[in-house]
């Protein structure tokens, strides 16, 4: 880890109350590996921020490296395309209303909970590919656990298409937007060293899957205090990064147009008190935009925005915005991209001085992005416009 004066992730937390700014040393309170804001002896505000390489496909087990001043994913090249991706989601829906005439359809049983044991699959036919460990749920079941790409190699586990969950092994899974993976390596003690992408569940040498914290869920709620409120009119992709694991940005949250999703803030008992992190993209996203994108195209780690959120061990929670340097330092026009605001919907939010949080047109309303303060109760809206 190294001090640099420019902030590279968007957790930079700079904390504002009514009265006036206080800096706060939010290492001792949210946890690494997100840049905070510090005070040096000579008062002087600046950033610490670990920055990473983007993990090896070939690779379940490695550790994450620290590497020269670099959002996920830098490179040197610039484009500037004028599309990249399909524009045409549609967010309606075209299933016209059942006839007034029909019965009334039985309810739906419940969706499968596993009761805190490991399920077996219930019954999915997600790909595993020979030697690799089976992913144990369904869509739709009722821990709350989301698959993601079961057609790639990695078979439904929070890992890059390409990887596989193996014996001898950890493997992360994701959770619904608002819930958070509650299992983890216990002995993964350090943000960068060894253990720091054991999330999930260890798959011992035979594949037997075993849940590190027994009396946990497998997802658990989250602060359930922030929430995107898209007032577009396409659909928008959040990409929450995957920590404990690879730090791939491939857990979705979606807001369809005119629609609003939570997003997983997590509790300050979280992973050694780390906090959420999300690339936010483009109008016109969906899931498959969740994804560990390169310098053609502005999605994943390219995407215009960074979402953040954590609690802190002081009971505030902190949420954040920035506009992504990556974007405009690849050429992508700040033109194709919507405006943010975080917006207070209950109790008594801080905001920094001048009292918003927003960024327009690729500026923020506080240099390299701002952080409002959500003491306990108070609850808040990334309104994108």
């Amino acid at each position: 880890m190294r001090v640099i004066t420019s902030l590279t992730f968007l957790s930079a937390l700079f904390v504002a109350t009514n009265a006036s700014p206080a800096l706060l040393d939010l290492g001792q309170l949210l946890g690494e590996p997100l840049a905070i804001f510090v005070k040096q002896p000579n008062n002087q505000v600046v950033t610490v921020s670990p920055d990473y390489e983007k993990p090896s496909d070939s690779s379940t087990s490695s550790s994450s490296s620290l590497s020269s001043s670099k959002t996920h994913g830098e490179s040197s090249t610039s484009h500037a395309p004028s599309t990249w991706f399909s524009s045409s989601v549609d967010s309606s829906s075209s299933s016209p209303p059942p006839p007034a005439s029909s019965p009334e359809a039985p309810p739906p049983p419940p969706p499968p909970v596993s009761g805190g044991g490991i399920p077996d699959g219930q019954g999915n036919k997600f790909n595993t590919p020979q030697g690799a460990v089976r992913f144990p749920w369904n869509f739709g079941n009722g821990d709350h656990v989301v698959p993601l790409t079961p057609s790639s190699s990695n078979g439904g586990w929070a890992m890059s298409p390409n990887q596989q969950c193996k014996p001898g092994g950890w493997c992360p899974y994701a959770c619904a937007p608002g819930y958070y993976s509650a299992q983890w390596d216990p002995a993964a003690t350090s943000y960068n060293g060894h253990g720091s992408m054991n999330g999930g569940l260890y798959a011992d040498a035979n594949g037997r899957l075993s849940k590190p914290f027994p009396d946990r869920p497998f997802c658990a709620p989250g602060m359930f205090n922030a929430r995107i409120v898209n007032k577009l009119g396409r659909s928008v992709s959040a990409c929450q990064t995957v920590y404990p694991g690879n730090e791939a940005m491939i857990i979705p949250s979606v807001a369809q147009a005119g629609g609003v999703t939570d997003l997983n803030v997590v509790p300050s008992t979280y992973w050694l008190g780390t906090s959420s992190q999300f690339y936010v993209n483009l109008a016109g996203s969906s899931e498959e935009q969740c994804i560990w994108g390169d310098d053609h195209s502005p999605i994943g780690n390219w995407a215009p925005y960074i979402f953040g959120g954590g609690e802190a061990r002081d009971g505030n929670t902190y949420i954040s915005v920035q506009f992504n340097p990556l974007y405009t330092s690849m050429g992508f026009k700040v033109s194709d991209a919507y405006n943010v605001k975080i917006q207070c919907t209950q109790g008594n939010c801080n905001f920094p001085p001048g009292g918003q949080c927003k960024c327009e047109q690729g500026q923020c309303s506080v240099n390299n992005g701002c952080t409002v303060t959500l003491p306990k109760g108070a609850k808040a809206d990334f309104i994108l416009y």
